[in-house]
């Protein structure tokens, strides 16, 4: 058995076929970019601006007593560290890198990236680590055995 096809029908075919492929190429790459900027918040947005589009956070008290800064690799905190400029944020687990904005809770020294810890701070009340309160010099625990029942 003997297929023909007119030249105007292959064309149509594979002018459908290529716009298939493109589509399907198009939406994969899409994906992979959402899943990307999902995993890297700082990263740059897909628009080409260069602004960086992060959530609100909610301002508490205990968020505003804390003020905002620099990180640089001067700052002296206790959390973990790659030695190459960077440390880790222990609420989304990314990296705090040199020059992205950052708080240090000064009881414990453990320092996050500025919407983490203010949106951690909207509910919390202590460091998302070691769970002593934010302005305190002893462990949360300590205190919970200090109030009345």
């Amino acid at each position: 058995m003997h297929f023909a096809m007119s030249p105007d029908s292959l064309l149509h075919f594979y002018a459908a076929a290529a716009a298939v492929t493109a589509a399907f190429g198009l939406f994969s790459l899409y994906r992979h970019l959402v899943r990307r900027r999902r995993h890297n918040p700082g990263m740059e947005a897909p628009d080409g601006d260069s602004e960086e589009r992060r959530p609100l956070a909610v301002t508490t008290v205990a968020s505003s007593l804390l003020p905002p800064f620099m990180y640089n690799r001067l700052v002296r905190h206790s959390g973990k560290g790659d030695g190459a400029g960077s440390t880790e944020c222990a609420v989304c687990l990314g990296a705090i890198r040199v020059g992205a904005m950052a708080k240090l809770l000064p009881a414990c020294a453990h320092v996050y990236h500025v919407e983490c810890i203010d949106l951690w701070l909207a509910s919390h009340s202590t460091c998302p680590l070691c769970r002593r309160r934010v302005g305190d010099d002893r462990p949360a625990q300590d205190l919970a055995c200090l109030s009345p029942a």
